[in-house]
């Protein structure tokens, strides 16, 4: 094929606003009546009480304390939180997490004590503050208690109430080099930015004195209803912070990754020759955030370099770094005797590193506030992070570094690449080689990196792998090419000769990925959403049967060609859109006429959400359930509820599509609606061309605040991206565009950047 096919965009003009579908919940199947649950609760509330007696009076600020309420495994839904009972025993919600529990009793004719014991169950926990006193008291009295009948349908969903976990204080990791009479440690609070909570800050403040332990105030940092705040300790005394009831965690202060690029290897370096031609697109916002530049880096003609205020001298390495990583998204992986094309855009380097940075404990407190700072004051459209803590994602709680980034993204204007970290070689069984922060964020894409740069890839061996948190449960979300010894990532190495040298590592993956999100906006006339951009990405990596835990999603071609064409017998369609004020969509797929056989479809949705970094279980506060109808034609049949009444159906008949069992590891949480919380899905499935009449995604948007129904927000966009193919129909992408002609039109490109036709994938 001569002629090249572009993206066809204007996917969203096949959309329709519809109403919220109704909601039948099914009739519940309680574990325990309200007699029962007061029962076998009555000793836990008394333990609990006892644990806040023997509590120091400084440990709990204006005499209030915080204790763990955990629910049944089959209350995990938002519409099963406890609020009305809480208020009435005057507790306040002050954060979650997800906890795997054995339940005393469990649900379903099917299941037995025996099978629950042997599969524990994914359930919530909820941290509750209250008076202590208060909570004393209703320990006393709980057998005379006598609630009206909604606070007792809500208090039998209580499975366990006890006292804080000690796995609030963290092991540490490394002590060499250390004062230990002045350790390093990052304290995490149950306490907001809101003056109503300044007394629990002044009361770890006055706890923290008397443990001989010194606070940076200076440093303490807020985001959502924690509260990050870096000190000095003696080692052997960090076990009393387990007294302070509203210690959310407790872990050595981590250092910054390692900024050293290059790889030792016999493979030699070789000459470059830099392009002689501007960037091709002038227009896009694109910032790197990193070690600087050396003096003689000869990029000038792309490249503004900027340190951020109070950043320090600069430190040679950690330019010879931030050159690698520039090289990286400015160019790709350099070959010899292969010509540089034009850069996809120009870059703004950001030094955020220097020598007065590295010799401080709380080195990365200062690293992240120029980010915050410099991104508050930019609108950049893309942004590549190669450095930060080096610190393994932790499923209980969520990292100052990973809640300020998706804090600061979350409007869904930037597409920002992370690198996930080099540890993969590390201990797997204490899950030290796990993607590292702020990777993990559900507004970031975290990238891996693949071992070489062809059809015969693999994940390199030291880089990170998954699973994410959940929600943010797949990670890496793809890789690139990073490099190997067999294959390394040639970059600049410096010097006005501009000599290639060898690297490897995720620093050099993530910008190459950020290159190709930015190829993708320069390369068209359209405006593309960073939520369509991030699923563009998505949608075209590819796991060639790998394991998600270690490449996510797959691995991403970094030839430009294979994310804006078209190869026979397929199509790409893009849809972006705004969620309408109904909060229901209808997006239908585009079939052409006279398609026969198998068609197979790839659905990849994406968007940009606000998070509750107290909750890590309910961590996002947007999510989307998708409903796949293939025949909108249909109308499903009548049918008789658990009551015997007779159900007439309004909707099309739905088929499986994206799924929790499907979504899912083993070992991680499956509950029916876990997925929708997710901000990236991604499912291919095949279906008869026969059963498809104008099939379509039935979208429809919900909002939680930690972990109850909330306010939906009214300007939340979201990407879908729709591949179609059918080895019958070679020009299934014109059969496309001529049947829906006045609708959708393949995107225009901008003519500055050279694209290769192919003819298939």
């Amino acid at each position: 094929m001569s002629e090249i096919r572009y993206l066809i965009g204007g996917g969203e003009k096949l959309s329709l606003e519809t109403d919220r579908p109704g909601r039948n919940p099914p009739n519940k199947v309680h574990p325990y009546d309200f007699i029962t649950a007061r029962r076998r609760l009555t000793p836990l509330w008394a333990n609990t009480a006892r644990w806040l007696r023997r509590l120091p009076e400084i440990g709990c600020p204006d005499g209030e304390a915080v204790i763990a309420v955990t629910l049944h495994p089959a209350y995990l839904a938002k519409a099963y939180y406890p609020g009305f009972l809480m208020r009435g025993l005057e507790l306040r919600h002050v954060g979650s997490r997800g906890v795997f529990i054995v339940p005393e009793r469990v649900t379903g004719a099917s299941k037995t004590q025996e099978a629950a014991k042997a599969k524990p169950s994914p359930a919530p926990q909820i941290f509750v503050a209250g008076k202590r006193n208060a909570i004393d008291e209703f320990a006393r009295n709980i057998q005379q208690w006598h609630p009206d009948a909604k606070m007792a349908e809500e208090f039998r969903r209580i499975e366990r109430v006890e006292p804080l976990s000690e796995s609030r204080l963290k092991p540490t990791v490394d002590k060499k080099g250390k004062d230990l009479d002045r350790f390093p440690f990052e304290v995490v609070l149950h306490a907001s930015a809101e003056p109503e909570d300044r007394y629990i800050l002044e009361g770890f403040s006055k706890f923290a004195q008397s443990v001989d332990a010194k606070v940076d105030a200076s440093r303490r940092r807020h985001v959502g209803g924690l509260c990050f705040v870096p000190m000095h300790a003696p080692l052997d005394r960090a076990k009393e912070f387990l007294e302070f009831t509203f210690l959310r965690a407790m872990r050595q202060m981590p250092e910054l990754v390692a900024l050293d690029p290059f790889l030792r290897s016999s493979t030699p370096g070789f000459r470059v020759q830099l392009p002689d031609a501007d960037a091709a697109s002038q227009e896009l916002n694109v910032a790197i955030f990193d070690g600087g530049l050396p003096s003689d880096h000869g990029l000038d003609r792309w490249v503004k370099q900027f340190d951020a205020p109070g950043t320090g001298v600069p430190v040679a390495s950690h330019q010879s770094h931030g050159l690698a990583v520039t090289s990286a998204f400015l160019f790709g992986p350099l070959l010899d005797g292969r010509s540089l094309s034009a850069p996809f855009s120009n870059v703004d380097h950001w030094r955020v590193v220097g020598a007065d940075t590295r010799n401080t404990d709380f080195e990365l407190y200062d690293v992240l506030d120029r980010i915050q700072n410099i991104l508050e004051s930019r609108r950049y459209e893309f942004v590549n992070i190669s450095l930060g803590p080096a610190t393994s994602i932790d499923d209980d709680d969520v990292n100052r570094w990973t809640s300020t980034l998706d804090n600061q993204f979350s409007d869904g204007i930037t597409v920002a690449t992370v690198a996930c970290g080099n540890n993969g070689l590390s201990s797997a069984q204490h899950k030290l080689n796990r993607v590292q922060v702020p990777s993990d964020g559900v507004n970031i894409l975290g990238v891996g990196a693949a071992d070489r740069p062809d059809e015969r890839w693999g994940r390199a061996p030291y880089s990170a792998v998954g699973p994410g948190r959940s929600p943010g449960y797949v990670k890496p979300d793809f890789l690139a090419f990073g490099g190997s010894p067999a294959a390394p990532f040639f970059v600049l190495g410096g010097g006005r000769q501009s000599l290639a040298r060898g690297a490897n590592g995720t620093s050099f993956a993530s910008p190459l990925a950020l290159r190709c999100g930015v190829g993708i906006r320069a390369n068209f006339q359209e405006e593309l959403y960073a939520p369509t951009v991030k699923a563009l990405l998505v949608h075209h990596a590819n796991d060639a049967g790998l394991p998600r835990t270690e490449v996510g999603w797959g691995r991403l071609s970094h030839q430009l060609e294979d994310l804006v064409t078209t190869g026979d017998g397929e199509a790409h369609v893009i849809y972006q859109r705004q969620m309408p004020e109904t909060g229901a969509v209808r997006m239908y797929i585009p079939m052409p006429q006279g398609v026969d056989g198998n068609v197979e479809i790839t659905a990849t949705f994406c968007f940009y959400c606000e998070v509750n970094p107290e909750d890590s279980l309910n961590y996002t506060r947007d999510g989307l359930e998708i409903t796949f109808r293939p025949d909108t034609h249909k109308t499903q049949k009548p049918y008789l509820n658990e009551e015997g009444e007779q159900i007439i159906p309004t909707m099309p008949p739905s088929d499986s599509f994206f799924g929790a069992a499907d979504f899912y590891h083993t070992e991680v949480i499956r509950r029916r609606d876990a997925q929708k919380w997710e901000t990236t899905l991604k499912a291919t499935k095949i279906k008869r061309s026969s059963s498809l009449n104008d099939p379509a995604f039935d979208v429809t948007y919900f909002s939680r605040n930690h972990g109850h129904n909330a306010s939906r927000r009214g300007n939340i966009r979201f990407a879908l991206i729709i591949t179609l193919r059918n080895r019958k129909m070679a020009n299934l992408h014109d059969r496309i565009l001529q049947r829906y002609r006045n609708r959708l039109v393949q995107l225009r490109p901008r003519g500055r950047i050279q694209i290769t036709p192919r003819s298939s994938r």
